[in-house]
């Protein structure tokens, strides 16, 4: 006999061995299911401790895809959160808001801006807008009036710059309330319709 041959008989040897060491296996396990087996016998039959494992690891992969769904859901209402938390700039308290000047939030204005946060100087500018309205006697400051209030209100005085009132007022409502961008262009919009408001008496 050649090695060749040798090795091949021998290859086929090991496969016809493993297939009847796994056919006996299988002869066993089905035997363990008679009519007169149990459950605390058949508990430690080498199948049950496999179906066991099977159902544990099912069960621990999906408290793991639940557990990550869950921090994926989580993660995306943080950051939906911050960006309105962020849209809303914590500068002063509320009595701060009254006493600070239109010339001050315009200061705080271009402070933002230097920083590059356009969110903020946007909002300064609109705070500085509502001041100048209380400053020059046109409405009041008051912290309830909600920017539809006060462009009903500008519309009924028919005040000079109108459209420059409700720009920056439909830009404060828009970064508020959406998921709107604030960037430079948009700074600079604002900015110049302020300008238009200040100039204008």
């Amino acid at each position: 006999m050649s090695a060749g041959s040798f090795k091949q008989d021998g290859l086929n040897w090991r496969t016809n061995l493993i297939k009847q060491r796994f056919g006996e296996w299988m002869e066993y396990q089905t035997s363990q299911l008679n009519p007169d087996w149990d459950l605390a016998s058949f508990q430690k039959t080498l199948l049950w401790q496999i179906i066991k494992f099977c159902l544990w690891s099912i069960i621990a992969i999906l408290l793991v895809w639940i557990t990550w769904q869950l921090w994926l859901l989580l993660r995306l209402y943080w950051k939906r959160w911050q960006r309105t938390s962020d849209r809303h700039p914590n500068f002063t308290s509320p009595t701060q808001t009254t006493q600070l000047s239109a010339a001050d939030w315009v200061e705080r204005s271009q402070s933002a801006r230097v920083d590059g946060n356009y969110q903020q100087a946007i909002f300064c500018l609109y705070q500085a807008m509502l001041k100048l309205l209380d400053e020059r006697g046109i409405i009041p400051t008051q912290l309830s009036l909600t920017d539809q209030e006060y462009r009903r209100s500008l519309f009924k005085i028919a005040v000079a710059s109108l459209n420059s009132y409700e720009l920056l007022l439909s830009i404060h409502q828009r970064l508020c309330f959406s998921q709107a961008e604030a960037d430079r262009a948009l700074f600079e919009e604002c900015q110049q319709a302020y300008q238009q408001i200040e100039v204008k008496h």
